[in-house]
C-alpha cells in the first residue's frame, strides 16, 4: 500500500511538472510572437507608413493628415506572425522628436483570442531623419511589460 501511494504521489509531481513546463512554454511562445509582431510594425512605420508616426493610432481615419490620401494604415491595425493573429491597440507617439536624439513612443500589441499575457506594450525611440526634412524614423525598440 506504501509503495502504490508512493508511486502515485511521484505520478502526480510529474505531471504536474509537465503541465508548468508546457504551459511556461506557450507563455514563452505568445510573447515571441507579439515580439515579432512589435518589429514588423516598427518596419512598417518606417517605411511606407513612416508618415504615421506622429500621429496616435486613434486619429488614423483615412484620409490621415499629413500622408498620402490613398494610405491605408490597415496593414498596421491587424496582422499575422508564426500562425498568430495580433492586433494594434494603441500608438502614442513621443511629444516631440529632435534629429539626432530618439524619443519614445508607446506601442500596444495584443494576440487574438488570449487571456492575460496576451498584450504587451514597446517603446519605439523615434528621431528626424534630417532637421530640415522632418520625417521621422524609428531608432529602435524594446520591450516594456504588460
Amino acid at each position: 500500500m506504501v509503495l502504490l501511494l508512493t508511486s502515485l504521489s511521484v505520478q502526480t509531481a510529474a505531471l504536474h511538472g509537465n503541465h508548468l513546463a508546457a504551459a511556461e512554454l506557450e507563455q514563452r511562445q505568445r510573447q515571441d510572437a507579439l515580439d515579432s509582431a512589435a518589429q514588423r510594425v516598427a518596419a512598417q512605420l518606417s517605411g511606407d507608413h513612416a508618415c504615421l508616426l506622429p500621429v496616435a493610432s486613434a486619429a488614423w481615419i483615412q484620409p490621415v493628415p499629413g500622408c498620402p490620401s490613398d494610405l491605408d494604415p490597415a496593414p498596421l491595425l491587424a496582422g499575422q506572425v508564426g500562425g498568430e493573429n495580433y492586433r494594434l491597440l494603441e500608438w502614442r507617439p513621443p511629444a516631440e522628436a529632435v534629429a539626432g536624439a530618439g524619443r519614445e513612443g508607446t506601442l500596444r500589441l495584443e494576440l487574438d483570442g488570449t487571456g492575460a499575457g496576451g498584450s504587451r506594450r514597446y517603446a519605439l525611440a523615434v528621431a528626424l531623419v534630417e532637421p530640415a526634412m522632418p520625417v521621422l524614423h524609428v531608432v529602435s525598440l524594446r520591450g516594456m511589460g504588460r
